[in-house]
């Protein structure tokens, strides 16, 4: 057997790949409301971010068309890294007087 027959072989791989990969970006799209609600308001577009890659990965596998999945994930990757992105280079400067 080949690694490329191990999904055929055991079909729980993908769905324990897929409860990772949701559940990780559950984690960011949290860590990235609080981070927004904290002040940083470009990370709201990560939270819709989020938001819309969870959604294209939970309801595309059996409700959305395979074009509509793929734009709704990769969407929400773009999002996010646009928001970081924002944060990044826009974001609040760190205090001087609280870095002494």
């Amino acid at each position: 057997m080949t690694r490329l027959d191990a999904a055929a072989a055991h079909p729980l791989y993908l769905t324990f790949a897929l409860i990772g990969l949701v559940y990780l970006t559950c984690l960011g799209g949290v860590l990235a409301a609080k981070l927004a609600w904290a002040g940083r308001p470009s990370y709201w577009l990560a939270v819709l971010g989020a938001f819309f890659f969870v959604m294209g990965t939970l309801w595309g596998r059996g409700y959305l068309s395979g074009g509509v999945t793929f734009s709704f994930a990769a969407g929400g990757i773009v999002l996010a890294v646009f928001g970081v992105a924002l944060d990044l280079i826009f974001g609040q400067r760190p205090n001087a007087a609280g870095a002494e």
